[in-house]
């Protein structure tokens, strides 16, 4: 009996002794990081200087993007979101982070970065793999989007806006209330099915979306999960994969499922190989991998890649520049007018080919603007300093800080833009006589604007591969929509919460990497001829 006390009074204190060991760690770590923290210099909220809590809450809600421009306009154009990380607004800063600089090494992917798609044995996707493998896959895939294939696929992509028009014309026949947000999905959804898989998703033709559309939303969700556990604790950790576990399962699975899927369809269409005459992708990469390259896992796990980056962001965009644009009426009859002027004539639409749609000023400069205000992956792309520090927007950083630019905060700072906040076109337009460009009646008022701080499809060696295909899609997608219909938006009924009220934020949107984008309900009419 008293062997048995003594063993549960030393438990107690063991016990004890943990919790008071943890409790002084702890604070020790906050004091470290809020005063000795090399760091420790940078201005930020108290909370995410001592601890990654700040910028976990912050995932969680789909808020980040947010909560870190709120910071920038609070502290200014470094600030510390965690207790070894920094965001930057500064334009110099993405060539500093992300591009190539002649005597500089790399930045790296930092560890608290999560990829968009899971692993395969022995292979990684572009977007992750370290810079010899990236070089080497992209050789072999840039093939898929070079100037040449877009020309070739021009006519896949036409099919798919033909039936996005047959589709919305019966709609605008009835006046009936259509949500775009939906619509550009099913477009850029069944666009990036063929091209990756050789075959669509079938969302135009049944007018719903595929189940396989919710597990790439659902992937993109958990991968904002995942990082908010490994900005707690080390990626790969004990503590780290055990909290991974505690993501809703239904999320883990739909990742896992949508890899099983691409995986799936991905080895149907290898097996098809170069006997197939459709130009999709994998027609360009089989035919240029013939020396093995790029493996058959690294092939799958790409495709798998392409229809989460190739489908949700266009649409997010696309839903973001019809968005502004019917909340400024002038752009919005600017632009109409010069895509029907462009294309006249009740057969003017099948004119507009991609390279005569690239002459069009003005819906150059909406996209710009479009891609500037409603940046389709709002976030920051997490990279770490490399070992021996580097300097970044002048700043020399200790090796192993991980650092980003956030696009929504760069692209919305007063630093760096004239009236950020409103959607003006007219910013990318070089003397063309409009009254916003500058001529005659003196300097443009957007003369000082850094159009280096825009930059959606990122820059250096990893910018994103499918840039020009997605300009692709969005002047084709965008010019038919406006030479066919009249659009004007559903106002938000009396006592009703306007989901897009760009006033204040978007405070109803969320953002987990890519846009949760609230419903867009419109209104369309045939266009008189």
């Amino acid at each position: 009996m008293g062997a048995v006390q003594v063993l549960y009074d030393y438990s107690g204190l063991a016990g004890l002794a943990t919790v008071a060991f943890l409790t002084i760690y702890t604070l020790w770590s906050c004091v470290y990081n809020y005063y000795f923290h090399p760091l420790a210099k940078y201005p930020g909220p108290f909370l995410a200087k001592i601890s990654p809590v700040y910028s976990i809450y912050g995932l969680f809600r789909g808020r980040w993007p947010f909560d870190v421009h709120q910071l920038h306009l609070k502290y200014g154009p470094v600030v510390r979101t965690m207790p070894s990380e920094l965001a930057f607004t500064d334009p110099t800063a993405w060539k500093d982070i992300y591009g190539h600089r002649q005597g500089h090494p790399q930045f790296h992917k930092d560890p608290i970065h999560v990829g968009s798609v899971q692993d395969l044995p022995g292979a990684t996707t572009l977007t992750m793999a370290d810079d010899a493998n990236h070089a080497r896959q992209r050789r072999t895939l840039s093939h898929a989007f070079s100037q040449k294939a877009l020309l070739e696929q021009e006519s896949i992509i036409r099919g798919y806006v033909d039936l996005f028009v047959q589709k919305l014309t019966p709609l605008a026949r009835s006046g009936a209330a259509v949500n775009m947000c939906d619509w550009f999905n099913f477009t850029t959804f069944d666009i990036i099915g063929d091209m990756a898989f050789g075959e669509p998703f079938g969302c135009l033709k049944d007018g719903v979306f595929h189940s396989w559309v919710s597990l790439i939303t659902d992937t993109i969700k958990a991968g904002a999960y995942e990082q908010a556990t490994r900005r707690m604790f080390r990626t790969g950790s004990f503590w780290q994969r055990t909290l991974v576990k505690l993501i809703p399962s239904d999320l883990r699975e739909k990742r896992v499922r949508h890899l099983q899927l691409s995986q799936e369809k991905c080895l149907q269409r290898i097996d098809e190989g170069l006997r197939r005459e459709h130009r999709d992708f994998l027609y360009y990469i089989l035919r240029q991998n013939e020396k093995g390259t790029v493996s058959q896992n690294e092939i799958i796990l790409n495709s798998a890649l392409f229809i989460v980056a190739g489908s949700e962001t266009t649409a997010s965009l696309l839903s973001g520049l019809l968005m502004h644009l019917l909340r400024t009426p002038a752009a919005h009859a600017r632009l109409t007018r010069e895509v029907r002027d462009a294309f006249p004539g009740p057969g003017g639409a099948a004119d507009m080919q991609f390279l005569a749609l690239q002459d069009l000023p003005y819906m150059n400069a909406c996209i710009d603007e479009a891609l500037r205000i409603f940046p389709p992956v709002p976030t920051g792309l997490t990279r770490t300093v490399p070992r021996g520090g580097d300097t970044v927007a002048g700043e020399f950083l200790p090796g192993g800080t991980t650092v980003s630019v956030y696009s929504w905060a760069a692209t919305h700072s007063p630093r760096n833009w004239a009236r950020p906040d409103d959607f003006l076109p007219e910013r990318w337009l070089d003397g063309d006589g409009d009254e916003h460009s500058g001529g005659a009646d003196g300097p443009s008022p957007f003369a000082r604007d850094a159009r280096d701080a825009s930059q959606a499809f990122s820059l250096g060696p990893r910018a994103c591969i499918g840039k020009h295909l997605s300009y692709l899609e969005l002047r084709l997608i965008l010019a038919n929509l406006l030479w066919h219909f009249d659009v004007e938006r559903v106002p938000t009924a009396p006592g009703e919460v306007d989901l897009w009220d760009v006033e204040g934020d978007l405070r109803h949107v969320k953002a987990f990497n890519t846009w949760n984008k609230p419903p867009l309900m419109c209104r369309l009419r045939p266009a008189a001829r």
